[in-house]
């Protein structure tokens, strides 16, 4: 009977470790998603910040182009 109940207790040790590291996997898999994310959005932004300052710049020149002939002509 003795040896029952120390079984029992150690089956439920294991099932409370088992459990503990189920929820530290989760825990880790909802962070990994989360880094997922933040490296899509740097990547994100580090191509388009680029190609929102060439197309200012070029718009820019093109705005300076047409009033100069403008004036000139």
């Amino acid at each position: 009977m003795v040896e029952n109940k120390e079984q029992q207790a150690t089956m439920e040790k294991m099932n409370a470790d088992v459990w503990r590291i189920y929820a530290e996997i989760s825990r880790m898999h909802a962070e990994q998603d989360k880094l997922k994310s933040e490296a899509l959005k740097i990547t994100c932004e580090t191509f388009w910040y680029p190609v929102a300052i060439a197309t200012g710049f070029y718009a820019a020149v093109g705005t300076v182009i047409v009033v100069a002939q403008k004036l000139f002509s």
